[in-house]
Formats: C-alpha cells, structure tokens, sequence
C-alpha cells in the first residue's frame, strides 16, 4: 500500500518566482539582478513575475528598461493599488511552472534562502517561511513555557516552542491566526513561501490585502494540504511594517471577519488580463 502523506519529488522542477513590488524603484535592478543571480544557480527553467501594484515612483520606467536585459522577467501592472493578496492573484494566474514561489520585491528577505524552501518541499504541498534571529523577550518565554505546560498537562498534547519572536503585536495576531483560522505556524505573515503550484488551482484568494497570507495558510490547511515551516533570514523595513506601506495594508481585522463569514473554496476564477510589460 502507498503512503498517503507521499507527494511526488518536485524539487527540481521548473519555478515561477512572483515579486509583488510598490514603490520599488530605488532597489529594484539590484533586487531583481539578485533573483537572477540565485535563479540561475538552480540550473533549471524559471520566469519571474513582477507585479507592479499601482507604483506612484518610477517603478513602472525601471522595470520596463528591465525587461529587455533580462529574458525571464514579466513585469504586471496594476492601474490601481490593490493590494498584496490581488498582487499575488494576479502573479498566481499568470504563472506557467509546477512549482510557484512568492515573496515581497524589496530587502526584507534573502534569495539564497530559496534553497532551504526547496530542500523541504518534495514531503509537503507548500513551505513557508519563519522570520528568525530576534531574540525572543523573558517574559514571552516564561508566557510560552506556562502554556506548553498547562496544554500538556490539562490535554496532554506535546506543543513545540515557537522558533521565531515577532514583537508582542506580532504575538498576538499569530494567537488570532491561530485560534480563530487553525493556522499552526509560528510566522503566518511571514512573506517567503513555496508552493506546489496545483494547490492554488483549489481554492480562491479573496483577500486583496496582507491578511491574504494567512487565508492561503488557513484555506490550505483546510483542504488537507501538508504544510511545513523553515527559518530565514529576514531584515526588518525601516519603517517597520511587515509588508507594503500603505492604507490597503491596515485592515486585517475586516479582512478577517469577511473571510469568517463568507470563506469559498471554489476553483478560482480567471482573473481579468492585466497589462504586461514587453520588450
């Protein structure tokens, strides 16, 4: 008899690497030169999708210039901002490759962190990031310890520290995440993460804004898909926030109760044509 938790080796298949980007101007060759760089290094056929969401810099000049020195750049436009979870929509739809990997196209994360992703996916359906390196306070610790004990004690369940510290907002979100959603990973916004691309074809992201990164941990989890979490590294923005800087960004709460009410788990529907930058 087969194992049923096997999955079929896709490690060194063919990837679509998805960069939603706002306002990237000022890093955006070096960031993308980057990518490129580590691409190349896997040996193996990939195209990257940058999906300009409604930049108000030069954004749109750059990678336009960009897209004739590099063969496997798209770049997408959107005429309004919409946010990341329509960003990755949009870059979800246009992708061709049996594995898809997103991530924000700015310095928060590493390109040579792909590889640890990858050395993880042939056992799951999606690996996702986890935000490591802050030190995590005492009195979170002592919290963390305390709760691990009353569940083991009281359920007898064996819970795992958490590997990552993200602030005490942070803290609370994931517990949101967590208890509200069944998200169970120490980083549910943790904007690094690989995927079987097929598993995307099975539910819809309705969410336009960043809470789109735990509905697709949540609606993933919740059709049986196998999910696992790696450290990398990750370099806060200055200006602090998570992900993009905007007002679209600043509402998970009603993203979260809209999602509650009315989640869909219908295949999702072709998304309108957005314009492509060519050559």
């Amino acid at each position: 008899m087969s194992d049923p938790w096997q999955r079929p080796p896709i490690a060194t298949s063919p990837l679509s690497v998805v960069l939603p980007a706002f306002n990237a101007a000022a890093d955006l060759e070096a960031i993308l030169t980057a990518w490129v760089k580590e691409l190349d290094r896997l040996s193996r056929p990939y195209e990257i999708l940058l999906v300009d969401d409604a930049s108000t810099d030069e954004t749109a000049v750059r990678a336009e210039a960009l897209v004739g020195q590099m063969p496997a750049l798209r770049v997408l436009r959107h005429a309004v901002r919409r946010g990341l979870g329509a960003a990755l929509r949009t870059g979800i739809e246009a992708a061709s490759h049996p594995l898809l990997f997103y991530t924000i196209c700015d310095r928060q994360y590493r390109p040579e962190d792909l590889k640890v992703l990858l050395a993880a996916i042939d056992r799951v359906d999606l690996v996702t990031g986890c935000r490591a390196g802050r030190p995590t306070p005492g009195w979170a610790h002592a919290l963390g310890t305390t709760y691990r004990l009353f569940v083991r004690v009281l359920f007898g369940l064996q819970l795992e520290p958490s590997r990552c510290w993200l602030g005490a907002s942070g803290w609370l979100r994931r517990r949101v995440a967590r208890w509200i959603f069944g998200v169970r990973v120490d980083d549910p916004e943790c904007a690094f993460r690989l995927f079987r691309r097929s598993i995307l074809q099975r539910f819809p992201i309705q969410t336009d804004g960043d809470f789109a990164q735990v509905e697709i941990l949540a609606k993933a989890n919740f059709v049986g898909c196998l999910i696992d979490q790696v450290p990398v590294a990750h370099q806060p923005r200055p200006d602090g926030r998570p992900l993009a800087p905007d007002g679209l960004s600043d509402r998970p709460g009603r993203d979260a109760y809209r999602l509650f009410r009315a989640a869909t788990f219908n295949p999702p529907e072709a998304q309108p044509a957005v314009p492509a930058v060519k050559a």
